[in-house]
């Protein structure tokens, strides 16, 4: 009974040293998987953004350039 338990403590200790090397990794692969998606949102704002830039910008221009405006109508 005593080795027994024993061998099951060791398996224990030794899981649990596995366990403890693994969820740091684990934790940091989590971190860059959000980070990740968190880029890409925001990228895809900054695109939205600059699109409507572009378009305000189009806009703008018709309005300051009348001749432009009604060739392009």
């Amino acid at each position: 009974m005593k080795k027994e338990l024993e061998a099951r403590i060791q398996a224990l200790e030794a899981e649990k040293a596995a366990l403890l090397e693994e969820i740091p990794n684990l934790r940091e692969k989590l971190a860059v998987l959000k980070l990740e998606r968190h880029a890409q949102a925001l990228g895809n704002e900054v695109s939205n953004l600059k699109a409507e830039r572009s378009n305000l910008e189009q806009e703008i221009a018709n309005y300051t350039n009348p001749q432009q405006a009604s060739f392009t109508s």
